[in-house]
């Protein structure tokens, strides 16, 4: 029987939704500073996870952009607009009220503020991810469209496009002092129709229609591993000794993010046919719970830490 699910897809689905729990159950320990006496493993920990999010978009790209589906607008509206949309906007609500109730009182006032401010902010700071992920759902079909009528040069030469300008110039600007990051900073009315999320979306597309054969995995294996050993002590000299402001002391972290996900990508879809069958049937349980968790995770989070204090000072 034809399996309905892809079992690689959804093997990153879970390792990116755990490391998002990871990564903002750190937020109070980086806080605190190198004084917190779990800093350092923290540190590390939010490093390795930086891949989470853009994951979460190649995925989206992968699973929509090669969809039939996608070309159908009612479908758009009447089903994936739905399901990511209603969640949110519930959930929203709920968050409001335990963070509002929890924090300051019950105020139904500053309650429904917040909740009316959705457009403009997210009530919660984690649920920044959803914004351009819905932007990217409302566009698909033009830009399923385009992928359909093109070829693979035109695809790579917009990622490459994509990659000097949203992840190599922005990474010198915020890598080199003011005074000469600005020279390669972006003048406002200048910029292209190109954001820094929807490269990962097209990205996700292009590297699911790979073939499993041509995907070098001891190659895909030194560059994630070099990679992420290159960012984590980057990152931890950077935060460790206060050297934001060095010649391209965050550099490296910056231009390898798209790398390190791209072949953790492609080392997870290598396996696609080789996972053993204990494997794919709790992920292809669990997978489906991913969005619920993502989107409750901040009330878990702030409820553990207020009985377990993480924040334990030498």
């Amino acid at each position: 029987m034809k399996r309905k699910r892809i079992i690689y897809i959804d093997i990153i689905r879970v390792v990116a939704m755990l490391a998002v729990v990871f990564a903002h159950s750190c937020a109070n320990i980086l806080i605190a500073g190198p004084r917190a006496s779990l800093w350092a493993p923290a540190n590390i920990l939010v490093t390795v996870t930086e891949i989470a999010v853009p994951l979460f978009y190649m995925i989206s790209g992968a699973t929509i952009l090669n969809s039939n589906r996608t070309k159908d607008l009612k479908y758009l509206f009447k089903h994936r607009l739905v399901r990511i949309i209603l969640p949110f906007v519930i959930w929203t609500i709920i968050s409001a009220v335990f963070f509002q109730t929890i924090n300051e009182g019950l105020n139904l006032h500053a309650i429904v503020t917040k909740v009316a401010m959705i457009y403009h902010q997210p009530v919660l700071m984690a649920f920044w991810f959803l914004y351009p992920l819905i932007g990217f759902y409302l566009v698909s079909p033009a830009i399923k469209a385009f992928i359909d009528n093109t070829n693979k040069s035109t695809i790579n030469y917009i990622l490459i496009l994509w990659y000097i300008t949203n992840i190599v110039l922005p990474g010198m600007v915020n890598s080199l002092p003011d005074t000469t990051g600005a020279y390669f900073s972006a003048y406002g009315n200048g910029l292209m129709f190109l954001s820094n999320k929807i490269g990962y979306f097209i990205l996700g597309y292009v590297l699911s229609n790979l073939a499993n054969d041509k995907i070098k995995l001891k190659l895909h294996l030194s560059v994630f591993s070099i990679g992420m050993l290159v960012a984590i002590i980057n990152m931890y000299v950077i935060s460790r000794y206060s050297l934001q402001q060095k010649p391209l002391a965050g550099f490296p972290t910056a231009i390898l993010l798209p790398i390190l996900a791209s072949s953790l990508f492609l080392i997870l879809k290598k396996f696609e046919n080789n996972y053993p069958m204990k494997l794919q049937s709790p992920i292809e349980s669990i997978a489906p719970l991913t969005y619920g968790v993502y989107l409750s995770h901040g009330i878990v989070i702030d409820l553990v830490q207020r009985i377990i204090d993480p924040l334990i000072i030498y």
